[in-house]
């Protein structure tokens, strides 16, 4: 029986639509179609991809579509990769000098796996996501935290599991996470399905913190939305 690493036992079909609404009058569908023209490139040159993305689109909100929806289509989730990182943060978590050391390595591996091989953890997603949305001339940020759909996550919520991003469209923040919307792990083979899920992007900040708690309280963007002055 296959099983999703993120246990969606719930819909989002009542707010799915609720931040995606704020650009209701724009079509993605040109977005996603410049985003499978170019489905298969590689991550050797992170700007002429980031450029082939977005030249042809007129506002940022479908630049960072095109994006995302790349992101989410080229890009392999790892189980191993997960495991190792969630193992070692628990084995380390009262070492913190181990674990940063660790860290910095484990870092090396990881961006490696993910030019040469397009396959990561939550990390190496929201890395290529701010990576590619910067060159395009847009405002991102990843964002650690906790996911609480994890399966990979324990009872101890006092560790942070997962990392997704804010980006700024029209003066306003937005949040996505593009691991949850890149597909599934089928625990029985743990091999990575592609399995698009529109629910994670631009979603409703009321309903995201209902699976992602941020390090950073302000990144729930639930008592105030930032503005440029506040950056």
């Amino acid at each position: 029986m296959r099983t999703s690493i993120l246990l969606l036992f719930f819909t989002f079909s009542l707010f799915l639509h609720a931040q995606q609404s704020h650009f209701k009058e724009i079509d993605f569908q040109k977005a996603d179609e410049i985003a499978e023209r170019y489905k298969g490139e590689d991550l050797y040159n992170l700007p002429l991809l980031a450029l082939r993305l977005t030249a042809q689109l007129d506002t940022d909100a479908e630049r960072f579509r095109a994006i995302y929806f790349w992101v989410t289509h080229n890009i392999r989730g790892d189980y191993t990769l997960m495991n190792a990182n969630e193992q070692t943060h628990k084995k380390l978590y009262n070492n913190p000098s181990a674990l940063q050391q660790w860290s910095r390595q484990y870092r090396k591996e990881i961006f490696t796996l993910l030019r040469e091989e397009k396959k990561t953890l939550c990390t190496g997603y929201a890395y290529l996501l701010k990576e590619l949305a910067n060159l395009a001339g847009l405002e991102c940020e990843i964002i650690h935290g906790y996911g609480k759909m994890n399966l990979l996550k324990s009872d101890d919520t006092t560790i942070p599991n997962h990392s997704w991003n804010a980006i700024k469209l029209d003066g306003t923040w937005y949040l996505c996470d593009a691991t949850w919307s890149s597909g599934i792990i089928d625990m029985e083979t743990y091999r990575f399905e592609h399995t698009y899920d529109n629910t994670f992007f631009l979603m409703d900040p009321q309903e995201f913190i209902k699976t992602h708690k941020p390090i950073a309280k302000k990144w729930t963007l639930l008592d105030k939305r930032l503005d440029t002055a506040s950056q």
